[in-house]
């Protein structure tokens, strides 16, 4: 039985029975475990390093994720990938392209994760200025491939708990 004093500014519950709280169960953290378990037998079978991941140079020595690898993730934990365009600035004038786009992973219909990735003709890999001042435009179409392939590893790291593993790849 439940027994409540009212103190005019604080409620009191005495009988912690009515409070419900969302613990693990025995089974779910098996489960867990045999999800990591499945995850590094996973990684180290069929992912291969300079091809799915591989570090970089003066970034650590923690492998990064590349598109390839987190493609295998997907595939492994049945994961189908979408993507919204969240914002998007096209301005041949400046020349300015930036794009921000949103990974969103479902398994079976049901939306499991999601994380964002932008990409922008600022950044120093993508500046395509030749000698005459002249903006190479062909490189627009990889500015917003790269947002859509860092919100993808972004999301993939997460949902996979794959952070152990990989990081987020440094340079892309």
């Amino acid at each position: 039985m439940e027994n409540i004093k009212d103190t005019s500014t604080v409620t009191i519950v005495e009988d912690y029975s009515v409070l419900k709280f969302n613990l693990l169960e025995d089974k779910d953290i098996e489960q867990a475990q045999f999800i990591f378990s499945a995850i590094r037998e996973y990684v180290k079978r069929h992912l291969q390093e300079k091809i799915d991941y591989g570090t970089i140079p003066y970034c650590g020595n923690k492998p990064v994720l590349f598109k390839p690898g987190a493609e295998k993730l997907c595939r492994l934990f049945k994961l189908r990938p979408t993507f919204d365009l969240v914002d998007k600035i096209i301005d041949y004038q400046s020349p300015l392209f930036h794009y921000h786009f949103r990974c969103n992973l479902y398994r079976f219909g049901e939306l499991v994760g999601q994380a964002d990735g932008l990409a922008s003709s600022k950044e120093k890999k993508f500046d395509r200025t030749d000698k005459r001042g002249v903006y190479d435009y062909s490189v627009v179409n990889t500015i917003m491939k790269m947002a859509q392939k860092r919100a993808l590893v972004a999301a993939v790291l997460i949902v996979c708990g794959a952070s152990e593993y990989f990081t987020q790849d440094l340079d892309d």
